[in-house]
């Protein structure tokens, strides 16, 4: 979807709602460490292009077919989820704590 509102322009490959949270998840064949950057701008971004949403809490992910080991250890050291392909299964890795906007 991609969404525009004076001059901040985004693209989101995907989002879920149950209603009172929001998952903004950047979809990636191969991730790398410089996509982190473009998750947390549109993560930043979400809330001025999607204020029916204001109120909700904003987590953030990333879903890749691969994901290097230094990568994988970014995404959770900042608190994202990261979506991920295990065989024939899709499995989540998230640390501790969660960055809720």
């Amino acid at each position: 979807m991609q969404k525009h509102r004076g001059k901040i322009q985004e693209e989101y490959d995907l989002f879920l709602t149950n209603g009172e949270a929001i998952a903004v998840i950047e979809v990636k064949y191969k991730a790398h460490i410089s996509d982190i950057i473009k998750l947390e701008r549109k993560l930043n971004n979400f809330k001025q292009l999607f204020p029916i949403y204001k109120d909700y809490k904003l987590y953030g992910a990333m879903a890749s077919f691969y994901f290097n080991q230094e990568t994988k250890d970014e995404l959770l050291n900042q608190g994202y989820f990261i979506v991920e392909r295990s065989g024939d299964l899709i499995k989540t890795k998230n640390h501790h704590f969660l960055k809720v906007k």
